[in-house]
C-alpha cells in the first residue's frame, strides 16, 4: 500500500501564504510534516499557519521577498533554528508577468524575473547547500507552469521566467544527485487564480459587461482534453509525490499536472 507519510520530515514552502504554494503547505501538514513558509504577506501566512495547527505539528514563517538572496537566506535560518534540519524545499513563490513582448519596459522584465526566476534560483543555491553539509539527502521541487513550455507574446516575461525553473532544475538535479538530492518540477496546468482573471480582462478589452466565468470555461474545454480546470490540491498531491521515497530515482524532470493542455 501506497502511503504518503511525511512525519519526522522538515519542510520549507515559499509563497506559502496563498494559491497553489499554501495548498502544497497545507497537505504537507495534514501528511505529517513541520512546515516553514516563506511569505511576502505576513497576514497570509499567518491565516495559512492557523489552518495548520490543527495537525499538531511545528509550524512558523519568515517575511520573505524571494526577489532578495538575504531574505531567502534568513527564511532557510528561521527554518533551520525551528528544525534543525530541512528535507523538503518548495519553491513555489511566484507572480504573473501580464506585458506585451515589445511593451515591456526594462523594471518590468527586471522584476518579474527577479521573482520567478531567481527566487527559484536563490531557494535551489541554498537548499543543496544546506542539505549537503547535513548529509542524509533531501526532495526540492520547483513550481514552473505550462507556460513555461512555450513562448507567448502578451506575457513572454512569465513564460521565460518558467521556462528557465524547467532549465534550471535540471542543472540543480545534475548537483544534488551525488548527494541522493532529487530536484524536480511541476508544471501547473489552467488554474482559477487571479492571474486568469487578468487574462480574462485582456481577452475582453476590460470590458466590464463580460462574462468572465462563461469566457473561462470556453477557454478550458477548448485547451484541456480532461474538461476539467486543476486546483491547488492536484498540484500538492503531485509534490508530496515527488518529495516521498516512491521517487528516490526520479530527477531532473518537469511533470505537467494540467488536464493534458500540454502533452510532452
Amino acid at each position: 500500500m501506497i502511503t504518503l507519510d511525511f512525519t519526522g520530515k522538515n519542510a520549507i514552502v515559499t509563497g506559502g501564504g496563498s494559491g497553489i504554494a499554501k495548498a502544497i503547505a497545507l497537505q504537507l501538514a495534514e501528511a505529517g510534516a513541520n512546515v516553514w513558509i516563506g511569505e511576502i504577506v505576513e497576514k497570509n501566512a499567518q491565516a495559512t499557519i492557523d489552518e495548520m495547527k490543527k495537525y499538531q505539528k511545528s509550524y512558523g514563517y519568515t517575511k520573505t521577498d524571494v526577489s532578495k538572496k538575504e531574505d531567502v537566506e534568513a527564511m532557510f535560518r528561521d527554518a533551520k533554528e525551528r528544525f534543525g534540519k530541512i528535507d523538503i524545499v518548495v519553491n513555489a513563490a511566484g507572480v504573473f508577468a501580464p506585458v506585451h513582448f515589445i511593451e515591456a519596459g526594462a523594471e518590468d522584465i527586471k522584476r518579474y524575473l527577479d521573482i520567478n526566476l531567481m527566487g527559484v534560483i536563490y531557494g535551489c543555491q541554498i537548499a543543496l547547500r544546506e542539505m549537503i553539509e547535513q548529509g542524509g539527502g533531501g526532495k526540492i521541487v520547483n513550481i514552473s507552469s505550462v507556460g513555461g513550455r512555450q513562448g507567448d507574446p502578451e506575457f513572454p516575461y512569465y513564460a521565460l521566467g518558467k521556462a528557465g525553473i524547467i532549465n534550471l532544475t535540471q542543472s540543480a538535479a545534475y548537483c544534488g544527485a551525488p548527494h541522493r538530492i532529487n530536484v524536480n518540477a511541476v508544471c501547473p496546468g489552467i488554474i482559477r487564480t487571479p492571474m486568469w482573471d487578468t487574462i480574462l480582462k485582456g481577452m475582453t478589452g476590460g470590458d466590464p459587461n463580460a462574462d468572465y466565468d462563461k469566457l473561462f470555461n470556453d477557454v478550458l474545454l477548448a485547451r484541456t482534453p480532461l474538461g476539467r480546470a486543476q486546483t491547488g490540491d492536484d498540484i500538492a498531491y503531485t509534490v508530496l509525490f515527488l518529495c516521498s521515497r516512491y521517487t528516490d530515482e526520479v530527477t531532473g524532470q518537469s511533470w505537467n499536472v494540467c488536464g493534458g493542455s500540454v502533452m510532452s
